[in-house]
């Protein structure tokens, strides 16, 4: 195995050529211009090449030092990065921790998971912002993106799938006591179905079924569309019709009877459920804290 070059001759090559002086690169090493020089020429006789041109007025880099000079300065960038990288994973999560999460989602979800999470890593403050759209998490500070459904790809982001929440059409039991419970999804025509109208596009969000093997959407109607999620589910639990929610909105009512489920083995595939934040060689401890987290939590529902 050939002998690498010692670390403080690269280090002084760099200095050297980006600052194009060995006196400029003494001050900024901390070392005095002989012992500069005296460190690039080991490195050249390590090499075999010369890297720099040296005349009393300037210095310039030869073919063999241009191309030195960019692997060097990788290399030194990236061990930089591992000891950064190293020391952060020892270290507490702390700091202000960003979060943009759908509104409904964090209401019914998020929002009571953040107690434990508090009291195991105390330093970290979450800011959390509920919206549903794009996001760009570099420009506007966000740490995470939580968000349903799926996602368009980015060779920017890292998306970790935290769960898949299940769809279930459901009502309450005074409203399936009155109307009766569909026996297949087309039977749906002739029940009151509150709808949901996604913000962002102005269109209704379209009722998913499996039939057949096949995933069939389904046109209802009803008396009720709003562009916001909760408002459908408490419709549906004060007896107004049938809603199709995800879990985080119906599971609760559905444990403790307010709503029950109708079409079970016509269960649409389930949504995942994705966190996403910056593909950044050095993840936060804070950011990948609250990712296990999340994912921990998470593990128990779906």
């Amino acid at each position: 195995m050939n002998e690498l070059p010692p670390i403080t001759s690269v280090l002084a090559f760099i200095e050297v050529a980006t600052r194009g002086a060995f006196n400029e690169a003494a001050r900024a090493l901390e070392l005095s211009p002989s012992a500069t020089s005296k460190a690039v020429t080991r490195l050249e006789d390590h090499l075999g090449v010369k890297l720099l041109r040296r005349t009393t007025r300037s210095v310039s880099l030869t073919p063999e030092g241009v191309r030195y000079l960019e692997g060097a300065r990788q290399i030194v960038q990236d061990l930089r990065e591992l000891d950064a990288e190293l020391s952060a994973s020892t270290s507490e999560p702390r700091g202000k921790l960003s979060v943009n999460a759908p509104a409904a989602l964090a209401r019914m979800w998020l929002v009571d998971t953040l107690p434990t999470f508090h009291s195991r890593y105390p330093r970290v403050n979450v800011e959390l912002i509920l919206d549903d759209r794009t996001v760009d998490l570099a420009g506007e500070g966000v740490d995470v993106v939580i968000r349903s459904g799926e996602l368009a790809d980015s060779v920017s982001l890292v998306a970790k799938k935290l769960y898949d929440e299940t769809l279930y059409t459901c009502a309450a039991p005074d409203y399936w006591a009155r109307h009766g419970r569909p026996a297949h999804p087309e039977d749906l025509k002739h029940h009151n179905c509150l709808n949901f109208r996604v913000a962002q596009t102005g269109r209704q969000f379209p009722w998913a079924f499996t039939v057949d093997g096949m995933v069939a959407q389904i046109d209802v109607e009803g008396s009720l569309t709003v562009n916001e999620g909760e408002s459908v589910a408490r419709a549906a639990m004060a007896g107004l019709g049938v809603a199709q929610l995800p879990g985080y909105m119906a599971r609760a009512a559905l444990q403790d009877g307010r709503l029950e489920e109708a079409l079970e083995e016509f269960r649409p595939p389930s949504t995942p459920i994705t966190a996403l934040y910056l593909d950044r060689r050095l993840v936060s401890p804070k950011v990948r804290a609250f990712i296990d987290f999340l994912a921990e939590t998470a593990s128990e529902l779906g």
